[in-house]
């Protein structure tokens, strides 16, 4: 049986890993893997020199490519090391014998000794080659693993197979295919084109949404004022290519904090969003490499019975309402946990019972004595300068919400007042991804969920190591980026990019980059193999209908959700041709992790299924 995976990222390794290790004996595997970047696909693609610069945002002891007995439905484990153990144990080796690879990550394997250190985005793409390498010598007599860096282009049903056509024109036949794909490149907005536009006529330069790694920024430099229009994580790799890639340096003072000593050479940086603020700075961690919080009020009871007081769906405002409990239940104790002398044990103890029962949990910390602590406010999170007086200098306020952000992010992210409370929002996932793949919520609230619950998760949940929000503070102080408040919009005006926030503030500058990757809508895709299978009818969006009879799509691919095959533009479902990861987002939740050892990750599970469903046709 000739496997055709499109994508060798994690998510496509691991459906080979469990093609190969869960096959019979007697099976007969043709494996073919094809992506146009190494082994590791684009986001780890240790060749890509900016890779070396750009961190992961999950330390190093809580990732990994292997199954183990935690994943759900996964066959037979065959276990291996994380990519902690791998760095401490065989990466040095394997890099000795492959120097293709660069001397820098010989250099990062000797720095990287903690769990929670953070990898660089190449090394994950090393950690990659290897696990491929390791799998080939899985493969027994009547297998066959390949990888060819080439894109494929497109997928065509021919009978019962499919034919593939690659890059430079070489098609091949396969009987099964999986699109484990990442993020694509779409085409440009009308604004978008528009600026691109401009630019070309006013000799300014623009830099449009795009893997940050493969901008070429070479020609910034001290002559140019760029607007950055985005603070997610693409902001913050954009962050570090125009300061350390332009030769400056960060080093920590006598006080321990960050100083940006530059080089000269860097670009003036106006930095901002519609939200107005950057991620939230991952909490220092504390955490083992498995251990997940266990929520008690977020629980699939209590979801369930708010569903059928709703007559069989949820309430967004139900959904939300619950969330926040529980994150207020983390925070107040994580509240008590910096002040542990605040009550006595058996007070502090009656208090943590209390709560369990609460209607209102801060009333009842206020009740205990805890008075003085502030609000869990989810709008004051959304929107930290929604009280703040017009007269403030917004900058010098900025500032001091950095330090806040800061100083909370190093307490941990088990017991810090908001790090450790925004991080059990990443062990509650599979829970919200139950919602969503079950359709707790009709059209109308799914609607909300999208709009008001994903942004924030995302600047709770997904922010950048503790040390990137320290460096953009110093570069603050050092003069070189600015942030403007919340609400940027940006206009042309004469021979420049004028942006304009909330506060009615103004910057002009020569260039724009818009630090942010492409959307995840299928509709507008540029990804070659996405427009090919949908303009064959193969690819199809959902269409959603609210209450009064409108239509919304989303941009995932439809799909069955039993077996991740296609299905297509007549509801037909399409044997053999599967689908799963960033494409399917929409119809699924958070599909953007790396996998992560002993807690039933996603990627691996799903992957498991996958692999599970193209064995049983052998």
């Amino acid at each position: 049986m000739q496997v055709a995976i499109i994508g060798a990222g994690p998510r496509g390794l691991a459906v080979a890993e469990r093609l190969i290790n869960l096959a019979e004996d007697d099976t007969k595997l043709d494996i073919q893997i094809f992506d146009p970047y190494a082994i590791g696909g684009r986001v780890w693609d240790p060749f890509i020199l900016q890779n070396q610069q750009f961190l992961m945002n999950t330390v190093i002891d809580q990732i990994t490519l292997f199954n183990d007995d935690s994943i759900e439905n996964g066959g037979k484990p065959l276990p291996g090391p994380n990519l902690r153990q791998w760095l401490a144990g065989q990466a040095a080796t394997f890099l000795a014998a492959h120097p293709e690879f660069d001397s820098f990550y010989q250099q990062e394997v000797a720095r990287l000794k903690q769990p929670g250190d953070f990898a660089s985005r190449g090394m994950m793409g090393v950690y990659a080659a290897w696990f491929f390498e390791w799998l080939t010598q899985r493969v027994r007599q009547n297998q066959t693993l390949t990888f060819t860096q080439q894109a494929v282009t497109q997928v065509t049903p021919i009978g019962q197979k499919f034919q593939l056509t690659l890059a430079d024109g070489m098609q091949i036949l396969s009987d099964q295919v999986v699109m484990a794909l990442g993020h694509s490149d779409d085409y440009l907005s009308e604004e978008e084109a528009g600026f691109k536009t401009f630019a070309a006529e006013n000799q300014l330069k623009y830099v449009a949404p795009m893997h940050p790694a493969e901008a070429d920024l070479s020609a910034f430099d001290e002559n140019d004022t760029i607007i950055v229009r985005g603070l997610g994580l693409s902001f913050f790799d954009y962050l570090s290519a125009l300061t350390v890639g332009k030769g400056g340096q960060f080093v920590r003072n006598a006080t321990g904090e960050l100083d940006y000593i530059p080089s000269g050479h860097e670009p003036h940086v106006i930095a901002g969003s519609r939200g107005g603020f950057p991620l939230h700075a991952r909490g220092v961690n504390e955490k083992d490499t498995s251990e997940l919080y266990v929520p008690k009020f977020f629980t699939l009871p209590a979801l369930d019975a708010l569903r059928a007081a709703g007559g069989g769906h949820l309430q967004y405002d139900d959904f939300e309402k619950l969330v926040v409990k529980e994150l207020t239940y983390k925070y107040i104790l994580n509240q008590l946990a910096i002040m542990p002398n605040r009550l006595p044990y058996d007070q502090a103890e009656a208090l943590r019972q209390a709560l369990l029962t609460s209607d209102d949990l801060m009333a009842t910390a206020k009740a205990f004595g805890l008075d003085d602590i502030p609000a869990f406010d989810i709008d004051l999170i959304r929107n930290p300068a929604r009280d703040l007086d017009a007269a403030v200098d917004y900058a010098t306020w900025f500032k001091t919400y950095l330090r806040a952000d800061i100083a909370d992010a190093k307490l941990g992210n088990k017991h810090a007042p908001f790090a450790g409370t925004f991080d059990i929002m990443r062990d509650i996932r599979d829970r919200i991804r139950y919602v969503i793949e079950h359709e707790y919520f009709d059209a109308d609230e799914y609607e909300k969920f999208l709009r008001q619950f994903k942004p924030f998760d995302v600047s709770v949940s997904v922010g950048p190591p503790l040390e990137r929000i320290e460096q953009l503070l110093a570069l603050i102080e050092a003069g070189i980026f600015e942030v403007t408040a919340p609400q940027i919009h940006v206009d042309t005006e004469g021979q420049q990019f004028v942006a304009r926030d909330v506060r009615q503030q103004e910057f002009r500058g020569n260039a724009l980059i818009e630090a942010r990757l492409g959307a995840t809508d299928i509709a507008i895709s540029r990804n070659p193999v996405i427009e090919n299978l949908r303009q064959q009818g193969l690819l199809v969006q959902p269409t959603r209908t609210r209450a009064d009879g409108s239509t919304y799509q989303l941009g995932a691919a439809t799909f069955d959700r039993q077996t991740f095959e296609v299905i297509d533009q007549n509801g037909n479902k399409v044997p053999h041709l599967y689908i799963y990861g960033i494409t399917l987002e929409g119809l699924k939740w958070f599909g953007t992790v790396i996998p992560r050892p002993g807690v039933n990750t996603v990627i691996l599970r799903e992957a498991a299924w996958i692999a599970q469903r193209i064995l049983a046709y052998a």
